[in-house]
């Protein structure tokens, strides 16, 4: 007998178990791995992802009848290159088949099924009246119909008898199906964007004030996936009215389509490339005509036209009828770069992450598994689209560390993107100013091809970079040789950038007659003190919000007061020192309430905004023509954290920070202000010299031992008793300590973990370093697997992972 491994995808308190069926000789050919079929359970249907087909010679041997499939669904669920994706996390990452498949499987396809029957052949001579209508019904939908509509169209009585006769009478089958989005009843109206974004800039910058409602509408569609949206649900959505859609329409701004019309044109020219970029692109198509696996490290200064290069080698990939994957490393990233998809290539993007509804997300899977979207643009979680024919593989931004999943399966949609080009013979391009170490070393292994940009476009020069030491100085955000420079660049009618990667107004509260600090009862950590019109504390770890205290509650003293800085610290200082100052933050707080983030962006590349103040996401590739000057308020955040890449995070972000500032005819200028003007990273950053960075940090890692020159495992186990979170690393270490050698290094813990607690759970953590060649999954999962059950369930494996914390 013929069976299969079906993973459940539903079944409530069964959901993510494998359960084996008999597979029925109808099925035999069309049940492959990837497959979505229909299995009974608890005495209804389920719907399961068929994970492997196996022969099995005696059933009996059970003791009990296997049940057979019913049904399956006429396109899978996952191709072939999804499916080696999910087996690869199994294996290199130790998750569980449930883990990997609530990672690849949008949540749409669980559930959004529908059955359709078919006429087999010709109809025979019919007595029963409820059969006659059953078949006219069929028949009227030209033999085929979804039982959805059969019921809508028939009554109970007439169906139910009917459908069960003329399948008696094998007159019918069922077959199941993903069901498509509802249609519209008719052509459905829809509002497009068209303007250019130099003609979004003027308007902004000059008419907004005066036309709030068409400034609103903008604003939407600038924020929507796909730039269009249906006419009606837009003006409801906005609540605003009918003529001021027509005024935009009128200038040009916007224009209204129907479903059926093709996408819009390319809005804007390419513009003329830099010798570098033509090169570079040249490159890229060569090996994209070679149709074979290559892959290339992008590697250019801030400012230098990457994007351009990754839009002239997705248009030569589409020329070839092959699709593009462009992963950017945050949803806040999205917005800019899929507008300049959308600018070159219309409709034909689509948009994948986490914040789109179960619903949107669904609608885009079945556009990009259908193929009417061959560009994807999104986050890491794009990685698994069900992208057809792929051809081009873009990781912008490598060095990123939120490509890193933080929770099962600890994936890098980096290694990952890599598999799935080498199984699509498609091209990899990562694309960085500050590489990732271990990619720069892949480079000089011969791993990766690189590609240079080492001039930004149109020439202008890197900024001018000047250190500010703050040792000795009273306290104070803003140094006077900052003030002096933001006054400069506001009487040239230019914009700043002041750069903090810490939200809030302060990190803690601190008495200063005890020294006592407010801690977070359920993590360990300091509640970060925000300001406004009702002051808080709050964990930015757990969610605790709690009043600040009027007088310290150790010793009753009054002089408790916030500590150190935050970005609303920063903000708050700006305007007492520049009380004219236009200023806005741009940070998670601001990001987290509806719309304001893209409308701060959009106001700020109006000139709307003077002084954007920001963390890391005001660091991550974004382009502003205006900006001439950046400000970093503190180079040492972050510094001297437990983590052997501490010094490289900081490296990397101060340069992509530096590199916002003078990306076109004007040179920029940044100030870094420092307590460790003399460190590394500082050093190297001043001089915007990522080479030099890379030499001696790769020495420091070899010294001691790190990545790229040997993989770490980091393994984490939590509880609410600590004895009980260090007790199953222990058991962990007496098993591996006799196997240290050749492909074990070393066992460092265990450990309590540097955030030692966590919502109320605490965390211990062992560290294992392997050889660089070694697997470390391999060695690990017999060992793992002698945990109790309960025991393996706590503990978290992070292989290679991106931090220690």
């Amino acid at each position: 007998m013929t069976v299969a491994d079906v993973l459940l995808l539903t079944g409530s308190a069964l959901a993510y178990q494998t359960l084996t069926y008999a597979i029925p000789e109808p099925f035999l050919v069309a049940v492959r791995p990837g497959a979505g079929v229909l299995v009974p359970l608890q005495n209804r249907l389920a719907l399961g992802l068929v994970m492997q087909t196996r022969r099995m010679e005696d059933p009996s041997a059970l003791g009990y009848p296997l049940k057979p499939i019913e049904g399956i669904l006429n396109q899978p669920l996952l191709d072939a290159t999804l499916l080696n994706l999910m087996h690869q996390m199994e294996r290199s990452l130790l998750c569980s088949p449930a883990e990997a498949a609530q990672t690849v499987l949008p949540t749409g396809v669980r559930y959004r099924l529908r059955a359709v029957i078919e006429l087999k052949g010709s109809v025979p001579s019919l007595r029963s009246p409820a059969q006659r209508m059953t078949v006219e019904a069929i028949q009227r939908h030209g033999g085929r119909v979804s039982l959805a509509t059969l019921k809508r169209e028939l009554a109970a009585a007439i169906w139910q008898p009917g459908l069960r006769g003329l399948r008696e009478k094998g007159c019918v089958h069922t077959r199941y199906e993903l069901e498509p989005p509802p249609p519209p009843a008719r052509p459905e109206a829809i509002t497009e964007l068209t303007a250019p974004p130099e003609t979004l800039d003027r308007f902004f910058a000059n008419e907004a004030a005066r036309a709030p409602a068409q400034a609103a509408l903008l604003m939407h569609l600038l924020e929507h996936p796909e730039g269009r949206q249906p006419r009606t649900e837009l003006l409801q959505e906005t609540g605003v009215g009918p003529q001021s859609l027509r005024a935009l329409e009128s200038r040009g701004l916007v224009r209204t389509v129907y479903a059926d019309t093709p996408p819009s044109p390319a809005i804007t020219p390419p513009p003329t490339l830099t010798p570098a970029q033509q090169s570079a692109v040249e490159t890229l198509t060569r090996a994209l005509r070679a149709g074979n696996h290559q892959a290339f490290l992008l590697y250019g200064v801030t400012g230098s036209g990457k994007t351009e290069v990754y839009l002239r080698a997705a248009a030569e990939c589409l020329r070839m009828g092959r699709s593009v994957l462009m992963l950017v490393p945050e949803i806040a990233l999205t917005a800019q770069v899929s507008q300049a998809f959308r600018e070159r290539f219309g409709s034909t993007v689509a948009i994948w992450h986490s914040q789109l509804s179960p619903s949107d997300r669904y609608v885009q899977w079945l556009r990009i598994q259908r193929g009417d979207a061959p560009v994807v643009v999104g986050a890491r979680s794009a990685l698994f689209t069900p992208l057809p024919n792929i051809g081009l593989i873009i990781v912008d931004e490598e060095h990123e560390t939120s490509y890193k999943q933080s929770h099962a399966p600890t994936y890098h949609a980096r290694t990952l993107a890599e598999v799935r080009a080498r199984d699509a013979d498609a091209v990899l391009l990562l694309g960085s100013a500050t590489p990732a170490l271990e990619t720069f070393y892949r480079v000089e292994q011969g791993l990766l091809q690189r590609i240079d940009l080492p001039e930004r476009v149109g020439g202008t020069p890197l900024p001018e970079v000047q250190l500010v030491d703050l040792r000795g100085r009273p306290f104070q955000p803003i140094s006077h040789e900052l003030l002096d420079a933001l006054q400069a660049t506001l009487r040239r009618g230019e914009q700043a950038i002041l750069f903090l990667n810490r939200r809030g107004f302060a990190p803690l509260l601190l008495c200063r007659e005890c020294g006592y600090t407010p801690m977070c009862p359920n993590c360990s950590v300091t509640l970060v003190y925000h300001r406004g019109a009702t002051p808080f504390m709050f964990c930015h770890h757990c969610g605790h919000r709690q009043p600040p205290p009027t007088t310290c509650p150790q010793c009753g003293g009054i002089e408790i007061r916030p500590f150190g800085m935050g970005t609303q610290r920063v903000e708050m200082a700006l305007r007492q020192l520049l009380p004219d100052v236009r200023t806005a933050r741009l940070d998670r707080d601001a990001f987290q309430r509806r719309h304001q983030y893209l409308q701060i962006l959009s106001e700020f590349r109006a000139g709307n905004l003077d002084v954007l103040v920001g963390t890391q996401m005001a660091a991550r590739g974004l382009d502003f023509p205006r900006v001439t000057l950046v400000g970093v308020i503190s180079a040492d955040t972050g510094l001297y954290l437990p983590d052997f890449r501490a010094s490289e995070r900081v490296f990397q972000l101060l340069t992509q920070v530096v590199g916002r500032a003078g990306r076109r005819e004007q040179r920029g200028y940044a100030l870094i202000q420092t307590y460790n003007p003399d460190h590394l990273a500082v050093q190297c950053a001043l001089r915007q010299d990522y080479e030099a960075f890379y030499r001696q940090e790769l020495e420091l890692r070899r010294e001691v031992g790190y990545p790229p020159f040997t993989r770490l495992v980091n393994l984490l186990c939590t509880d609410t008793n600590a004895a009980a979170a260090e007790h199953p690393l222990t058991q962990l270490v007496q098993w591996l300590e006799p196997f240290v050698g050749d492909a074990l290094l070393q066992i460092l813990g265990p450990a309590p973990a540097p955030l030692e607690r966590l919502e109320n759970r605490y965390r211990y953590h062992l560290l294992l370093k392997f050889a660089p060649d070694a697997e470390p999954a391999e060695f690990l999962a017999p060992v793992l697997a002698q945990l109790a059950p309960e025991d393996r369930a706590r503990v978290k494996v992070d292989i290679d992972p991106v931090q220690l914390i």
